[in-house]
């Protein structure tokens, strides 16, 4: 993964050295014939100084949409976080995992509605690392309370950073048609306190 994030980034340093190369000659042209004395094609109607600002202020405004626009691509977290979990759908129920905390287990739904016999449990105002993949088809994590929708890919890890802002219990679904089971396999995530992880 690391070595795919290099290459990455190689790449996006290549072609911004391949597509500064035309901005650097304009700005160099007209910086030039701004400081020239004897312009001799200079008309009466045109200002080199104002032909400068409508082309800096343009360069500089798109410049900063990019640099954010690649900080909003890259989603990797501005603070340390410790709690990942690892959600893999499977045909027709969800499989999860907390590293560190407990172990691997399946959530199946039981014969209520929108129920299942061990939801995902997580602690409020902790950041989590969300990871989905999936075992056998495409299926799709979502929770629309807290807008996250990851689509699970077999042989691929999405993810998303988590961070549950209230408690409660909260259910999602799989908004992939993933089959004949498609409609039974219910995401319930359960917002509990700091220190109650264990109960």
């Amino acid at each position: 993964m690391l070595l795919f994030n290099m290459l990455y980034l190689d790449l996006i340093l290549y072609m911004i050295m391949l597509c500064s190369f035309i901005p650097v000659w304009v700005f160099f042209v007209l910086g030039w014939q701004v400081c020239s004395w004897n312009d001799s094609t200079v008309l009466r109607n045109e200002s080199n100084l104002v032909e400068l600002g409508w082309t800096i202020v343009p360069t500089a405004a798109v410049s900063i949409l990019c640099f954010l626009n690649l900080l909003c691509l890259g989603d990797e977290p501005y603070f340390g976080v410790s709690n990942i979990v690892k959600a893999v759908g499977c045909q027709w129920y969800w499989s999860y995992e907390i590293v560190g905390v407990e172990g691997n287990y399946d959530s199946v739904m039981t014969d209520f509605i929108d129920s299942v016999d061990k939801p995902l449990r997580l602690t409020q105002h902790s950041p989590h690392i969300l990871l989905v993949t999936s075992s056998d088809v495409v299926h799709s994590f979502a929770l629309p309370v807290f807008n996250i929708k990851l689509d699970c890919i077999p042989g691929r890890m999405n993810q998303t950073i988590f961070w549950p802002d209230r408690m409660g219990i909260f259910v999602g679904y799989c908004s992939e048609l993933c089959g004949a089971g498609h409609a039974f396999m219910p995401i319930v995530v359960e917002v509990i306190k700091k220190g109650l992880q264990g109960c």
